[in-house]
């Protein structure tokens, strides 16, 4: 009783302090110790704040937990913070994420803005996510998509889309990162299998309600997960350094992005915390996207059967009937770029943007926010914008015709990879990952759902916003069976 006593009279005084500022935001009025958490209680989180903002307006102030938060939900909004505001709102919150999994905020995509960042983002804009090394890795895409056909021919049974995609995605991640490839073709080792878990459990503990990023700092120690968060760090940490230590005892012709972090961070204890930070990040965030999206386009195009047979007949057009889709052949399917861009703004990979936090006080739409403050940037909502999109909730790639905007950043309407200094830095590879991997679905089979059933669009929110029911549908090869073999020997 006295804790929750304590806790109440903090909360409080917290309120009055940020209330106190005669120029906040307008919102709802919250509850002692969980603030406004009980209005997201029951809807998907990015829908429950775009209710909010419809009442309350673009920018609105809520207390998540006891947490002081700024949601911003229009394109106009998200401009200013990102070009006007950007430097203030280049800093992360605090987040058990961070702490216990990227190794205290050491990772690229968890560290605070200054100098750590400057050099980490410095790494992937001149290494690691150049086009000449994202080219670089060609030949291991091309042997991912022979073991994706293999297993798509392997039968006439309804393929499993998002295992499929899953782990043509995070193969080609663990490839490029770090020469190993765990999962497919019905291989299953040790390794795999603890990696997966380890994987599992630190996204489900990131992404479900927890006292830690909810209370100030002084309060974190009423989190009883501490000791769970513990556990799962110290199996994430011996086998990442298993990798690490085993790298350094090997030899490659062709470099991955370990190599390459290893000369630049070097090989003491605090270059490899940095190292397997980034590791466990990248790993997370180029899986997830990737095959999050596959599956939304996938399902998409098999709903809109007319899109589908566009789709086709522009791939029949540029690549024909004797060969599959190559990477040169990219560039050149426009309506497939049009189909990937209305997927990201009906189904973005982050419906709500990483959190930022502002380093000082600042001014936002006329009004005051706090040092401290954490902005959620609401990117399905701006999405959804009817001031914006014609028809938004409609699946609709025409709307892109003619049209200058794309998806890296510099169009605040469409924000699938964030935007400003702390945009997602690996989007390029993303992009190619996920081009490359439904051009030759859709170019290699036609594609139906499992006779007898019409799987809905609903969505669930986990790391991601994903098809509540995964995926699953017949595949009829469009092509000789020769073209199939050449691609998979």
């Amino acid at each position: 009783m006295y804790i929750l006593f304590v806790a109440l009279i903090l909360f409080l005084v917290l309120s009055w302090s940020y209330k106190s500022h005669k120029n906040v935001p307008p919102g709802p009025w919250g509850l002692p110790l969980i603030g406004h958490l009980h209005l997201l209680a029951g809807t998907l989180p990015h829908k429950g704040l775009q209710y909010i903002s419809k009442k309350y307006g673009p920018v609105v102030f809520l207390r998540l937990g006891m947490m002081p938060t700024v949601v911003i939900s229009s394109q106009e909004l998200v401009k200013e913070v990102f070009t006007t505001h950007d430097v203030n709102f280049g800093s992360r919150p605090y987040m058990v994420l961070g702490e216990h999994f990227s190794y205290n905020y050491s990772g690229l995509g968890t560290c605070p803005y200054g100098k750590h960042w400057r050099d980490s983002r410095k790494l992937c804009t001149i290494e690691l996510f150049t086009a000449k090394c994202i080219d670089s890795f060609a030949w291991m895409r091309k042997e991912e998509l022979s073991h994706a056909l293999r297993v798509i021919l392997g039968g006439s049974k309804p393929v499993k889309m998002r295992a499929l995609l899953s782990n043509f995605a995070f193969n080609n991640m663990s490839r490029i990162l770090m020469s190993k490839r765990y999962f497919g073709d019905d291989e299953v080792d040790r390794d795999a299998v603890e990696f997966k878990e380890m994987l599992s459990s630190v996204v489900d503990l990131v992404m479900n309600p927890c006292v830690s990023n909810l209370v100030p700092w002084y309060l974190r120690w009423l989190d009883w997960q501490i000791p769970r968060y513990k556990r799962i760090h110290a199996k994430q940490d011996n086998f990442l350094q298993k990798i690490i230590d085993e790298h350094k005892e090997t030899t490659r012709e062709c470099k991955d992005f370990l190599d390459i972090m290893l000369e630049f961070y070097g090989t003491n204890v605090q270059g490899e915390t940095h190292i397997k930070a980034n590791l466990l990040e990248m790993l997370v965030a180029g899986t997830d996207t990737s095959a999050t999206t596959s599956e939304w386009l996938m399902a998409s195009v098999m709903h809109n059967p007319r899109v589908l047979i566009k789709l086709q007949q522009e791939l029949d057009r540029v690549v024909g009937g004797n060969r599959m889709v190559q990477e040169s052949d990219l560039p050149k399917l426009d309506y497939l770029q049009l189909v990937l861009k209305e997927t990201f703004r009906c189904y973005p990979p982050g419906v709500l943007l990483f959190p930022r936090m502002s380093t000082q006080d600042v001014t936002v739409a006329g009004y005051h926010v706090p040092k401290g403050t954490t902005l959620l940037v609401n990117a399905w909502a701006v999405h959804m914008d009817p001031e914006v999109w014609e028809n938004p909730t409609q699946f609709q790639p025409e709307r892109f015709l003619g049209s200058s905007i794309d998806v890296k950043g510099q169009n605040f309407e469409l924000l699938p990879f964030g935007a400003g200094r702390r945009k997602c830095p690996g989007m390029s590879l993303g992009l190619r990952t996920v081009e490359l991997l439904v051009a030759n679905l859709i170019h290699g089979f036609d594609w139906n759902f499992v006779p007898g059933t019409t799987p809905s669009m609903e969505e669930v929110f986990n790391s991601a916003c994903y098809l509540k029911t995964p995926l699953q549908a017949m595949a009829t090869p469009r092509l000789r069976m020769d073209i199939y073999k050449n691609m998979i020997m």
